[in-house]
């Protein structure tokens, strides 16, 4: 009886098995949408459109939608024409801004006829940044981070609604920087190198620079407050460890005002977003837009905005001897950089051992004489990413960089 008992089980589990097929995403109805990412504010320059096309959700080929013709107009009959810059990147041929107590619409024309435009939008009123304050805090994991709290206000009576996004710049020091640099004079016999001085155009000063960019939709509002003020907001989480904010950080603060229905957009976006079940039922797709078709506006959706929001941005710098004395690890990690191996110009098979090391390191000391006293190997090198930081940041000061 209990042999009949495990040959059934066995039988009902190859049944089973053999019924469950793995999703065929081909056979999905998939149709493609225009996808919109257009933000005009209140600064003046040539502003810009992007469109492009969805795709299947098992493809990583991005469709940019070309050819098409890109209008904003407001009520006052002021039409601002965009030419395509770029495949899918539409700029303002002439620059502009958003002014108060003024609707706009964008009108959009794709290659093949087809036509949408978008609800009217109106812009915000202002508001400031006022401060961003650097603090040590325990996160979830019970790590010490560095954390940057925003302080802003607005004049709105009935409170506002926020967008926030960053963009931080942070200077890197290599673990070992030497300004002089081996040139190689001759890679055949009789090989020959020479000492240089370092070009700062190709491999800087001692520094480098490092840049992230905001990727998280970070939003705040106040109108459940009794007043138009954002206090002690968190931009920005930086472990205490991280090179980023090891030496000095600056970070580009853009603070947008947006109306209700583009900052409900924003709170779907920011829910899906952070979703992995690709079968949850907030699809982006689904995610209401003001732009609509005028061709076919039952089956012609549009994924994305018109935004119009006013602009608020504000640069802050910071030290790290500022914020805490705890010590950080360097942009290679762990990595040691404390072996300096000192290979001869030439051996006795007529090769360079040191034309070869060139091809990973670079050059750390020229000790009088060479090590041991010997002048055939003249040379201390260090791996190349122990003495050059490039690899974690431009060479390059910004402009707007103040030391």
């Amino acid at each position: 009886m209990k042999k009949n008992k495990y040959l059934r089980y066995f039988l009902a589990t190859i049944i089973l098995v053999s019924c469950v097929d793995s999703i065929d995403y081909s056979s999905i109805n998939f149709k493609s949408n225009l996808i919109v990412k257009a933000i005009i504010t209140d600064e003046f320059k040539n502003h810009t459109v992007e469109l492009s096309k969805s795709v299947p959700i098992d493809s990583e080929e991005i469709i940019k939608e070309i050819n098409a013709v890109v209008k904003i107009k407001d009520d006052s009959g002021n039409i601002y024409d965009f030419n395509e810059t770029e495949q899918g990147i539409y700029t303002s041929i002439s620059p502009f801004k958003a002014e108060p107590n003024q609707s706009y619409t964008l009108e959009i024309q794709t290659s093949n006829g087809e036509k949408y435009s978008s609800s009217s939008q109106q812009l915000p009123t202002l508001a400031n940044i006022n401060n961003l304050t650097p603090s040590i805090d325990n996160n979830l994991d019970n790590n010490k981070v560095i954390v940057l709290t925003l302080d802003a206000s607005g004049n709105s009576a009935n409170g506002s609604y926020y967008r926030y996004e960053y963009d931080e710049t942070y200077q890197i020091r290599p673990v070992v920087w030497n300004p002089k640099r081996i040139e190689v004079v001759s890679d055949t016999p009789p090989y020959a190198f020479k000492i240089v001085e370092k070009e700062p155009e190709i491999y800087g000063n001692g520094f480098c620079y490092g840049n992230n960019k905001s990727k998280k939709i970070l939003l705040a509002e106040t109108t459940s407050l009794s007043s138009d003020e954002v206090k002690g907001y968190k931009i920005r989480e930086i472990p205490v460890s991280s090179y980023v904010l090891g030496i000095r950080y600056s970070i580009l603060i853009k603070q947008y005002v947006l109306n209700q229905n583009t900052n409900n957009y924003y709170q779907l976006l920011d829910k899906f977003s952070n979703n992995d079940n690709i079968f949850t039922q907030t699809q982006v797709g689904n995610i209401p837009s003001n732009i609509t078709s005028e061709t076919n506006p039952i089956e012609d959706k549009v994924i994305g905005y018109f935004e119009v929001s006013s602009l608020t941005k504000k640069r802050f710098y910071f030290n790290r001897e500022d914020i805490t004395n705890l010590s950080f690890v360097n942009y290679l990690g762990l990595t040691g950089c404390n072996e300096f191996p000192n290979p001869p110009l030439e051996d006795d098979s007529g090769g360079s051992p040191l034309l070869e090391y060139l091809q990973t390191h670079i050059l750390y000391d020229e000790p009088p004489g060479g090590i041991g006293g010997g002048s055939d190997a003249p040379y201390e090198l260090i791996l190349r990413e122990c003495g050059d930081c490039s690899q974690a940041g431009s060479v390059i000061k910004p402009d707007f960089w103040e030391d």
